[in-house]
């Protein structure tokens, strides 16, 4: 096992005890869901192989999608768990990256059914249109409205995507909150 692979496993159990709920300095934690700049991973699902050292918003760590690499890592969380009352709309908020026109990729939010395998809703910020100048770090967001019919058992799912990217894009400083007004 290589020294690399042996550090992050330390990382994981160090914070597995401080649990995978962030507040960032700019925003009320009542209303913030979760943030991350992927210095820290405990919490967030899928392959941790997309977190990179390559290049960063802020810190020392992103998330990457390229050709060979479907899905970074995202977060993944019952809307139940999420907050303690129903939730309407979220806003998503990050730093994007594309590398050339070819990093078109996707910043997507699906509400996952678990009785029924498959996502029930899908929306998300597509990079092409948002971040639009490749080479430099761009803030993108978006409102999101959930169906009416969201429940408690859902699971919120939020993940870069590769689409259609052929080249890398990155993602940094993800922050998920709720749209209270």
């Amino acid at each position: 096992m290589s020294i690399c692979r042996v550090y992050f496993a330390w990382l994981l159990v160090g914070l597995a005890a401080t649990g995978c709920r962030w507040s960032g300095a700019d925003e009320p934690a009542s209303h913030q869901i979760a943030f991350n700049d992927y210095e820290a991973v405990m919490g967030w699902m899928g392959s941790t192989e997309s977190v990179t050292l390559e290049r960063a918003h802020s810190g020392s760590h992103a998330v990457k999608v390229d050709g060979g690499m479907e899905y970074g890592l995202g977060y993944g969380m019952k809307l139940g768990q999420a907050a303690d009352h129903p939730l309407h709309k979220l806003h998503l908020e990050a730093w994007g990256f594309m590398t050339d026109p070819q990093s078109t990729a996707q910043l997507g939010l699906q509400l996952y059914d678990p009785a029924q395998r498959k996502p029930v809703f899908s929306d998300g910020i597509d990079y092409a249109a948002a971040v639009k100048t490749p080479g430099k770090w761009l803030r993108i967001s978006k409102d999101i409205t959930l169906p009416d019919n969201a429940s408690s058992t859902q699971q919120l799912r939020v993940f870069l995507w590769r689409a259609s990217a052929s080249s890398p894009a990155y993602l940094d400083d993800l922050r998920i909150s709720e749209v209270t007004q």
